[in-house]
């Protein structure tokens, strides 16, 4: 692969490989710093994304699934559609897409056992040639008792023309409908993003869903957008963070992953991109949108925030700067807390391939773990399945300012 098309390739994850592990040592015993202890809550997850404590105090997970993806090298095979924003078309490298419908929401109960709650779910994987990264159900939030999540596995570009990406309302008995069509936003609404750029994502490739303000609120990571839907189903604009954080820093294209609402704003991380090694941030977002600035710096691959009760930011990064080949090695998620003075503090290191982020009620975090790259990788390119190792760690800080406890 040439490296323009590598750089292409960072959607939300971008890799040839893990290198250098055995699949049987997946995932790695996390590091704790000192008066950090680190519990494995669940494991057997299938490539476990955004969390969330349920009104019933268990927690929920949404899970990308299992589908896996097709090998297509070079030379690439010429585009089927123009570069469009309304195109049904992932291009090489990054497509084309494999459909399926492995993506599911599992809620963990307090035996630390895992029950599906909604599963066959539309998900997709990408090219193996760049990791055959999965995506389906990124995230769950509830309106008062009733769940909803946000699907990213469907849509016309992923294989799946009559299914949108968008939020879904999920049943008691397991079924999910689409209450707000995400893939006809982004297809109706032009924003920064160049459609033909070689890692456009027509449908998107929505990773997170907060509900606050009396709304749900999302980012879309591939066009930068945050967008409020309101509980019609109506989606509309809050922030075009591209435009917005090019006119802070000289560019924009970050791929926007994170979200938080925290004290009455909004919190975005940044996952960075391939070309930058993979640099990050975190920026603060006005409720309405107006003001965009960063708040820290000096972080790479940021996919989770939180907040503590004594208002300390901590953030989870899912990879180091530059590793070769990016995105590979499962040894250098780390969660950090950024201290009053601006420094990193690491928290837990070793940790591999996290993908999410929140803060607990007892003062804890928790953290998904292995959630993308725990695969079998010795039949590749022929296959790569998943290994079902991905896990929920609770992490309890004790210190002299912060202590979270047990029942």
């Amino acid at each position: 692969m040439n490296q323009q098309n590598l750089k292409r390739s960072c959607f939300i994850f971008a890799a040839c490989a893990t290198v250098g592990v055995r699949a049987a040592d997946l995932p790695l015993m996390p590091i704790a710093a000192h008066g950090v202890s680190v519990q494995v809550v669940a494991t057997g997850l299938e490539d476990p994304r955004g969390l969330l404590f349920g009104p019933d105090q268990r927690l929920y997970v949404a899970e990308a699934g299992t589908t896996e993806s097709i090998f297509t090298g070079p030379p690439p095979p010429p585009p089927k559609e123009p570069p469009t924003r309304t195109r049904c078309e992932v291009y090489w490298p990054v497509g084309p897409a494999a459909p399926g419908y492995s993506g599911q929401i599992s809620r963990i109960n307090r035996d630390g056992s895992v029950s599906i709650v909604a599963g066959g779910l539309p998900s997709f994987a990408a090219n193996m040639l760049i990791g055959g990264d999965r995506m389906g159900v990124s995230a769950v939030a509830f309106r008062g008792s009733q769940l909803y999540a946000i699907d990213t596995g469907a849509g016309c570009s992923h294989g799946h023309p009559g299914e949108p990406n968008a939020v879904y309302r999920v049943s008691k008995n397991g079924t999910a409908a689409p209450v707000a069509d995400l893939s006809a936003y982004l297809r109706s609404h032009i924003d920064t993003k160049n459609p033909a750029d070689g890692d456009f994502e027509p449908d998107g490739t929505w990773f997170n869903l907060v509900r606050a303000f009396g709304a749900f609120y999302a980012t879309e990571p591939n066009h930068g957008v945050l967008v409020r839907i309101d509980d019609n189903g109506k989606v509309t604009l809050v922030a075009d963070l591209y435009k917005a954080v090019r006119q802070i820093d000289g560019d924009g294209d970050h791929t926007y992953s994170a979200l938080i609402q925290h004290d009455g704003a909004f919190y975005v991380g940044t996952l960075g991109r391939i070309n930058d090694g993979f640099t990050g941030a975190v920026y603060r977002v006005d409720r309405d949108g107006s003001n965009v600035r960063q708040i820290v710096a000096g972080l790479h691959g940021v996919l989770g925030i939180a907040f503590d009760s004594e208002d300390r930011l901590y953030v989870l990064e899912t990879t180091g700067p530059t590793p070769a080949p990016p995105l590979t090695d499962p040894s250098v998620g780390r969660l950090v807390r950024v201290e009053h003075n601006g420094s990193l503090k690491p928290i837990v290191t070793n940790l591999s391939f996290p993908t999410a982020l929140i803060a607990g009620p007892r003062n804890d975090l928790y953290v998904s773990n292995c959630g993308y790259h725990c695969d079998d990788i010795s039949k590749v390119p022929t296959s790569r399945p998943s290994l079902r190792t991905g896990q929920v760690l609770r992490i309890c800080v004790n210190d002299e300012e912060s202590e979270c406890h047990d029942d």
